[in-house]
């Protein structure tokens, strides 16, 4: 093997997702600290499902290295399927109900049967997703070495069964309805509200179409990565392009960073 064919697959399974978990571990902290300054106008809601949905996806992203490197089938599935559950069921309707609460907490609070009803359609297609993929994968395969040590993966794409093949289908369209159309969703209403954020409202939040532009932006790139990796294995049969995930998750790390560093008014300059 050589160097680049070492190297490369350790920064992509292992580096990279580590950095990108980190990266949402430090946002979810400081959305926690700003909570009691910034909750009394977006509402509380807004920053507690921003901060269990940067926890969720922190621990998505950084428990890469461990699906792969704890051992054969069926570690590789058991991991997956704890880390499929809280995406879907808590990072997707977590940062849906985070995006909107900032699009229009100001005016309109999130009532408590939209959360429920929010978070109960996802964790119902986590549920259905963990179920479904014991009876998808096709064992596990090994894709790379450190040294003599394997690191594993579920055999999904790669699956010759014919049930399997069907089932993948089906996990498929979980992840396209949560998270991708779920955060793409999430992600139109805040671009719209930005763009036609009300006068009287930008006169009290002046800073609030550019928050809401960058987060926008950030839940964009997540979303669309994960629907271009999943276009490529529908419709190019290149299956395993996990990081474009990763790819993703950090550009929108730079743009939720972006969004939550502004505050919700410009600082008053004297003349």
């Amino acid at each position: 093997m050589t160097t680049s064919g070492f190297f490369l697959p350790v920064i992509v399974n292992v580096i990279v997702p580590i950095i990108s978990g980190g990266m949402f571990f430090a946002l979810a902290g400081y959305v926690r600290y700003i909570t009691p300054m910034r909750s009394l106008a977006m509402g509380r809601v807004t920053y507690v499902s921003a901060f269990w949905g940067f926890i969720f996806f922190g621990f998505y992203l950084a428990t890469r290295p461990v699906q792969i490197l704890l051992g054969p089938h069926p570690l590789p599935l058991i991991v997956n399927n704890i880390r499929e559950f809280f995406m879907i069921g808590v990072f997707g309707p977590g940062i849906f109900l985070a995006l909107v609460g900032l699009a229009y907490g100001g005016e309109r609070k999130i009532k408590p049967w939209q959360r429920i009803a929010v978070f109960s359609f996802g964790l119902l297609l986590a549920t259905s997703f963990c179920i479904i993929n014991i009876f998808a994968i096709g064992g596990s395969e090994v894709i790379f070495k450190i040294g003599n040590y394997p690191a594993y993966d579920g055999i999904w794409f790669k699956n010759p069964d014919p049930l399997g093949q069907k089932l993948m289908s089906f996990l498929f369209l979980i992840r396209i309805t949560d998270p991708v159309i779920t955060l793409f969703l999430a992600a139109v209403i805040a671009l719209h509200r930005a763009l036609t954020y009300p006068q009287v409202m930008r006169e009290i939040y002046d800073n609030m179409p550019r928050k809401l532009i960058f987060s926008s932006i950030g839940t964009f790139c997540f979303s669309l990565s994960m629907l271009t990796a999943g276009f490529l294995w529908l419709f190019g049969k290149i299956p395993n392009q996990w990081w474009l995930y990763y790819l993703g998750a950090l550009a929108a790390g730079i743009f939720e960073t972006m969004s939550i560093s502004l505050p919700l008014k410009k600082e008053v300059r004297l003349e």
